[in-house]
């Protein structure tokens, strides 16, 4: 099977987690930029001498979801109409399959063997004989057939093995290659025979044959045929006996074929190609799940082959360990056909739409928060298997496949549960100081609420404390209108931590090493079932200090 140049994966891998992860991303992304090493420089609080207590802000922010996602691609847009927000992704090229995948044409040998040769004496100077060999390329495939080909690169290697003793010259031409000035190929090759020992071979040089057309005889009785014809003059000489028979076997090899344009029919090829691409991001969700409605996927595929071709979708499903979804509404039709340039448009591109359409079984498989895509397509060509039709292709033709998703960001999200790890080395930093008290301003306008909480490990990640000892949520989404589903107006939410003498000293003693951010995201008014939608006016507005209480030096 030919390797097939397939889905550029790297691209779409980092991309998906937009798509996948963007209304549960956001209170998270808040929460642990609060906390990144090198935040609170504890040490340098310490060394101060004249006031025991001290405060600095770290973070006054207004962020918007291009903000917090940090989108410089244009994946975020904004509906028109709507003014609400939307993920949209191109995935360039998924599938890219080159003409060198689809059809290549083998080396070729080319035998011609006489025996037997009976030589009559030059009554002149020399005698001529010539011997025509029919030759049908020898091709993957029975049914195919080649009209015309342009080279455009090839290697001949040709040698000769006679035990003719008397010198001469072989002329071979093939009346179906021209050279690009329309002549036919011809080449000369002497037959220097020195008195040696019989039989002997004579190697030539390769012959580039770049830029040489080859014109097949396809006649009834005839298949992909060419004429190689050899003519041999045998010079007269009084010194060697002429034998009762002679033999000469003429062996000709054209190899490393690559082409600028062919025509015929090259049958019908099916080409499988799949993978499982690994969805890292949602190796820091534990629990809980989200919704999203009306998601939307279509695509183009754009096509230079002039040959009939489809491409058919043969599994394409979601994981998340023994849960499974199929995606069975896309595409319809499946296979899809694809447009192919005619003869007048040779060079060409021609594109074939598929229209989006709304994929209920996407939105399922994206409320499993898949750990895994799997997919496996086919491509055929020439899917009818007409041999009377007839078809082109050039060095350059190629067909890509590019599909486009679009997630309107209105759903719920119910429970969701992250957690990621951070290293923070706070033991040798905290040791001046007694008490901390975090204060936490936030005044959300998007429709989404989090109770968060960090914990402080040590490096082998045993839990030495918790910041939040209470229930409070640090973040409170907006006010929401129940029918039009958008927030219409913020919420302020103040949150207060202190972290006593105690529990200072004790995360300094057991060696603090990591910090645990754990959240559980719900949408607004969850429990009725309310679904949220983020809009362009959407915002957080985030305001983080600290109070430290410190030793005075002496």
């Amino acid at each position: 099977m030919n390797k097939i140049t397939f889905f550029k994966l790297i691209r779409f891998r980092k991309k998906l987690k937009y798509l996948l992860f963007s209304l549960s991303i956001l209170l998270l992304f808040l929460i642990s930029s609060c906390v990144k090493d090198g935040d609170f420089e504890f040490d340098k609080l310490a060394q101060n001498q004249f006031d025991p207590t001290l405060a600095a802000p770290f973070i006054n922010s207004k962020l918007t979801l291009k903000d917090i996602l940090k989108d410089t691609s244009g994946i975020i847009q904004v509906d028109i109409q709507t003014n609400a927000l939307k993920l949209v992704y191109n995935s360039d090229n998924m599938v890219s399959v080159m003409a060198k995948d689809l059809f290549e044409i083998p080396d070729q040998s080319i035998q011609t063997d006489t025996s037997n040769l009976v030589l009559i004496p030059p009554t002149g100077d020399s005698n001529f004989y010539s011997i025509t060999k029919p030759y049908s390329f020898q091709l993957p495939k029975p049914e195919q057939k080649l009209d015309s080909v342009f080279i455009k690169h090839a290697t001949l290697k040709l040698s000769i093995n006679t035990d003719i003793n008397h010198k001469g010259r072989v002329k071979l031409t093939i009346p179906n290659m021209k050279f690009p000035n329309g002549q036919n190929f011809r080449v000369e090759i002497p037959i220097d025979y020195n008195g040696g020992t019989t039989p002997y071979v004579i190697n030539i040089p390769p012959i580039d044959i770049s830029g040489c057309k080859i014109t097949f005889n396809n006649l009834p009785g005839h298949r992909n045929e060419v004429i190689f014809k050899y003519e041999h003059w045998l010079y007269k000489d009084l010194i060697n006996p002429y034998n009762s028979s002679y033999f000469i076997q003429v062996n000709d090899v054209l190899e490393n074929i690559s082409y600028d344009k062919l025509v015929g029919y090259i049958g019908q090829y099916e080409f499988p190609m799949g993978d499982t691409t690994e969805i890292s991001v949602f190796n820091t969700q534990l629990e809980g799940n989200f919704e999203l409605d009306n998601i939307k996927i279509g695509g183009k595929i754009e096509n230079s082959f002039g040959l009939p071709l489809e491409l058919k979708v043969d599994k394409l499903q979601a994981q998340n360990g023994s849960v499974i979804r199929n995606i069975n509404d896309f595409p319809s039709p499946n296979p899809i056909p694809i447009n192919s340039p005619t003869p007048a448009q040779i060079g060409q591109t021609v594109t074939t739409t598929i229209s989006p359409v709304v994929s209920t079984d996407l939105a399922n498989a994206f409320n499993i928060s898949p750990k895994k895509i799997i997919y496996k397509v086919t491509g055929k060509a020439n899917p009818a298997n007409d041999s009377s039709i007839s078809n082109f292709i050039i060095d350059t033709s190629n067909f890509k496949v590019s599909f486009n998703i679009e997630v309107p960001l209105e759903g719920k999200v119910g429970g969701f549960v992250l957690q990621d790890t951070i290293g923070f080395d706070l033991a040798a930093k905290i040791k001046d100081v007694d008490e901390v008290t975090f204060k936490i301003y936030t005044n959300n306008a998007f429709p989404l609420d989090a109770y968060v909480q960090v914990y402080f490990t040590n490096n082998l990640f045993h839990v030495i404390d918790s910041m939040i000892t209470n229930n409070t949520s640090v973040i409170q989404s907006g006010n929401i209108d129940p029918v039009l589903h958008t927030v219409t107006s913020a919420r302020a939410t103040t949150t207060e931590v202190v972290i006593s003498k105690e529990r200072v000293r004790k995360i300094e003693s057991l060696n603090t090493q990591k910090l645990i951010i754990k959240a559980r995201l719900t949408s607004g008014n969850y429990s009725n079932n309310q679904i949220v939608k983020i809009t362009n006016n959407d915002f957080i507005d985030v305001k983080l200090g600290m109070k430290a209480k410190v030793n005075i030096k002496p």
